[in-house]
């Protein structure tokens, strides 16, 4: 049956049902008008309408002791496929990707090492996937670089500034929140880069004037813009520790990248002592492998973003 009506509370009631099948995945007609206050009438309709357009298909029949038969309706895998890229920088360089569908299960991920990497080739690595993939529509790429208004202002590697990217350790933490879904802030001391540090405060990023903050490599002491490197030494390891705690007060901070090591912590707690009053001091850990997180803060960027 043809759908009436037209203007914003249409276009509303459709964008909660929508909504409803990113975050919840799965559901009947009455569970879905329950959690978006939209009538059993109006919420049918459209669940009608998604199907004749292939957004939605039917999942399964739910049997009941009393009355006929209720359908499961779930997003349609195929309604659009996303693809969440990283690049990270070590001994090599690589770039990391996943791709998932519409239910958030994965199809494939890769791992591409060079011995040297410019933006072309991530361009082409992008242009590649999405010519293989009919379904693609989503793609959040992260990258090791200082990130203004979806603009590149220092990346560790060459020739990435005119590409739109995400800021690593920014995805990590928000990644590690939606997870856990508790505050963090993240410090990473990467190789052949300066330090820097991300901060989730009551499940928001803080994200500073045109999306710049926790480049604690620029604290004067450091001289950073000057040297253009950053001495790893376990002094100074200490001391950005000591800034990030009194810039941010975290609750909880997990120190991660190649320059440090799990071994470290002990005396980076005790160093940080002589700087920082012990009812300042939060909880310190440490994660070498922030992959999980990467990715999953990718894809909540993603999800943030999926309009009908």
């Amino acid at each position: 049956m043809e759908r009436k009506g037209t203007g914003k509370l249409r276009v509303i009631n459709d964008q909660k049902v929508f909504d409803y099948f990113i975050n919840e995945e799965i559901g009947t007609k009455k569970e879905i008008a329950q959690k978006t206050n939209v009538s059993i009438m109006t919420t049918g309709t459209i669940l009608n309408d998604f199907l004749s357009k292939g957004i939605i298909v039917e999942n399964e029949l739910i049997y009941v002791e009393k009355g006929r038969p209720t359908h499961q309706y779930k997003l349609n895998p195929a309604y659009y496929h996303e693809c969440m890229m990283y690049v990270k920088k070590n001994d090599c360089c690589s770039i990391i990707y996943c791709l998932k569908n519409a239910l958030g299960e994965l199809i494939d991920s890769k791992k591409i090492k060079k011995k040297e990497l410019v933006g072309e080739d991530i361009v082409n690595c992008l242009n590649k996937i999405i010519e293989e993939d009919k379904y693609l529509q989503y793609i959040s790429l992260g990258l090791p670089a200082i990130i203004s208004n979806n603009q590149v202002i220092e990346s560790v590697i060459d020739s990435l500034k005119e590409n739109l990217l995400m800021n690593d350790i920014k995805c990590i933490a928000y990644g590690y929140n939606q997870m856990h879904h508790q505050n963090v802030c993240f410090l990473t001391f990467p190789k052949d880069s300066g330090p820097g540090c991300s901060m989730i405060l009551d499940n928001q990023l803080i994200d500073g004037n045109n999306g710049i903050t926790g480049e604690v490599a620029y604290v004067p002491l450091f001289d950073f813009l000057k040297k253009r490197e950053f001495d790893n030494s376990l002094e100074n390891i200490i001391q950005v520790v000591a800034t990030t705690i009194v810039m941010y007060n975290p609750h909880l901070l997990i120190l991660t990248g190649e320059n440090i090591k799990e071994d470290d912590l002990e005396a980076i707690q005790k160093g940080d002592l002589n700087y920082v009053p012990i009812h300042f001091m939060p909880s310190l850990k440490y994660q070498e492998n922030c992959e999980d997180y990467y990715f999953q803060g990718l894809e909540s960027q993603i999800i943030q973003r999926i309009q009908l």
